[in-house]
């Protein structure tokens, strides 16, 4: 394998949503030379990624708020949060709410203070919307910066090191490989929706950047709490429903319109569609999470998805939490959620585990750190709403920090492209040792592979559906050889082979249920709780339970 060419720089900066577009802001204030590259286009992800009109982001209002703040959190994270982030994340949070206007975007305060998505207490809420708006501003900002190169349709896929020093990465665009040589990567490149079929995510957020990250020595943690959030099928594929409006739902019911689940008329089922009504994502913590499993045994591969019938009173609702989604619903998706038929099932949304990191966002390498929501910064087996972009606003910031002190007593070296390539080749043959006869393209296996990962690791799992889960992906590599298809992204291919492997033995090792985490066979949360830590040698995943005081 022959490098096309390699690039120097003080930072390297993976990923362009919000977190690495802070990031690299920082950086260039601080006076670095930065790489910021992207496997799609500049101001990608997640971030820009317009699932509903706005993205809100929680504010403290003073010494006890920060309180029940840290309550909130910690309560709802249910023993998996990260308690050494939280105290940080509270205090920084605010302070930077002010990046998102440096890097494009207008931010304001909402006229109410209410509970966000998980949260007790209401508390002042930051919005964001005009994404489109917000784009178009952050490339006038980042194209009048100095000692920036931005590089866009480009996939990491190894970080090298030297006698255990980041060196910097290789990676792909199109038919060509090209380094960056870099003694700091700040890896801010998203979750692993991108492997589900289907996601409130971009198709390019595939969670390779996890592998990648354990593959330099880095550690994961939480891995199988998975947000899985009801969207539209129908009227308009992959648009987010609004769970403030179950309160309305009169009933479900399946495709041949028969009546699976009575709504709020129903006193048996009243308080469960109220209490679903409070947060978004799947949580096996609240009695409700009963509707959602309704909802998944009539969502199979032969009948797709459920329907939902709504009182008129939903619009007669004055609230600013529903006029502002419904009006957004009605005028940009033009959908009447009573005047159409509405066909909803889970999908894949964020993930609350991740890369381990410290309050600065530094993993277990010298030099290589994980933002925003590839890293497992302050959630736990479910995640607040409003923290995933105030996530990485903060530990974007406090990397950057943290790397200049790492970069202010670090000898400067240049590697050549042979050394790059040296390295890069050993490893490449490595992972295609166990090349055989290619049976299949990467779209095949790539398609396969969503098939695969949504049916044994969705909401519901078993110890049947996870250990099959893992000997289709064994069989999918077999049939696919990494070398003969070089061209066609084989390597990112493998990666992601790798991640939904990942994602199923934290599933099956974890023998109970907890917030976003359900396994069918132990439907109970266990008093003795421990975290499923993960590292990565000679290619292979190690896991180990880390019991918790």
């Amino acid at each position: 394998m022959n490098l096309d060419f390699v690039l120097n720089c003080d930072i390297l900066v993976v990923g362009t949503g919000i977190g690495g577009l802070v990031a690299t802001k920082k950086a260039i204030s601080k006076g670095k030379k930065v790489c910021l590259v992207t496997n799609g286009k500049f101001c990608g992800g997640a971030s820009y990624f317009p699932l509903k009109g706005t993205l809100g982001i929680q504010g403290t209002d003073g010494e006890k708020d920060k309180e029940l703040f840290y309550e909130d959190i910690s309560k709802i994270g249910n023993k998996m949060e990260n308690p050494h982030m939280i105290n940080t994340y509270i205090e920084d949070i605010c302070d930077s709410i002010s990046s998102l206007e440096e890097i494009g975007f207008e931010p304001w305060l909402r006229n109410d203070k209410r509970p966000a998505c998980f949260a007790k207490y209401p508390r002042n809420i930051y919005l964001i919307k005009d994404w489109d708006k917000a784009r178009q501003k952050a490339k006038e900002i980042f194209g009048k910066l100095e000692n920036l190169e931005i590089i866009e349709d480009s996939s990491i896929l190894k970080i090298l090191k030297d006698n255990d020093k980041i060196m910097g990465a290789v990676f792909q665009k199109d038919k060509k490989f090209f380094a960056i040589n870099s003694p700091v990567v700040i890896m801010a490149t998203g979750g692993v929706a991108g492997n589900f079929k289907h996601k409130l995510y971009p198709e390019e957020i595939t969670g390779t950047g996890h592998i990648v990250a354990l593959d330099a020595g880095a550690k994961a943690q939480n891995m199988e709490f998975i947000q899985f959030i009801p969207a539209f099928l129908k009227p308009k594929y992959n648009t987010l429903f609004g769970e403030h409006t179950a309160k309305y739902c009169l009933g479900m019911y399946s495709l041949d319109k028969k009546l699976i689940l009575d709504g709020v008329n129903s006193p048996e089922y009243k308080d469960l569609w109220i209490e679903r009504s409070g947060y978004a994502p799947f949580s096996f913590d609240f009695k409700s999470h009963l509707i959602d499993l309704k909802m998944v045994e009539f969502d199979d591969e032969k009948n797709q998805g459920v329907i939902l019938k709504y009182s008129e009173d939903l619009y007669k609702d004055e609230g600013e939490f529903y006029r502002v989604y419904l009006d957004w619903l009605k005028n940009t998706m033009g959908i009447d959620m009573c005047r159409d038929e509405v066909v909803i099932s889970p999908f894949a949304h964020s993930c609350n585990g991740g890369i381990k990191v410290n309050e600065n966002g530094k993993t277990d390498v010298d030099g290589l750190y994980a933002i925003g929501e590839l890293s497992s910064a302050i959630e736990g087996a479910n995640r607040l709403g409003g923290n995933s972009v105030g996530g990485a606003l903060v530990f974007g910031k406090r990397a950057v920090d943290d790397a200049n002190i790492y970069l202010e007593n670090y000898k400067n070296k240049i590697y050549s492209k042979e050394d790059f390539e040296e390295k890069f080749n050993s490893w490449l043959e490595e992972i295609s040792l166990n090349d055989k006869v290619n049976k299949l393209s990467t779209s095949e296996v790539l398609e396969n592979l969503k098939s695969i990962t949504t049916k044994c690791a969705g909401i519901k799992r078993t110890k049947t559906s996870l250990e099959d889960g893992l000997k289709s992906i064994e069989l999918l590599r077999n049939q696919y050889n990494i070398k003969e298809n070089l061209d066609s992204n084989s390597i990112e291919t493998y990666l992601r082979l790798q991640l939904s492997k990942m994602l199923i033995k934290s599933m099956l090792t974890r023998e109970e249920s907890r917030g976003a985490h359900y396994r069918e066979d132990f439907p109970y949360t266990l008093d003795k709780t421990y975290k499923i830590i993960i590292s990565r040698k000679n290619n292979e995943f190690i896991l180990e339970k880390e019991y918790l005081k």
